[in-house]
């Protein structure tokens, strides 16, 4: 109901300048996989990974690839 009762967030997603990373689960019931994809384009160059399998959770069997993922876009980020 939150999601549905807020107003969009594309033109401030639009005004982020920093390396971002949006991370979706192709199972998510909660929102659908284009919510994902649609904030990653909403923001300049952000990169959207999926992680098959996960949901709107984060449960122990995802961990290994989220701490993946966020890393490695920490160490790129970094340069």
């Amino acid at each position: 109901m939150a999601v549905a009762a807020s107003p969009s967030r594309v033109d401030a997603l639009a005004s982020v300048r920093v390396p971002t990373l949006v991370i979706h689960g192709d199972a998510d019931r909660l929102v659908p996989l284009e919510g994902g994809r649609a904030t990653a384009a909403a923001i300049p160059g952000a990169r959207l990974e999926i992680v098959e399998g996960m949901g709107h959770d984060y449960p122990p069997e995802h961990w290994d690839r989220i701490v993946e993922l966020v890393t490695g876009h920490a160490l790129a980020a970094a340069g």
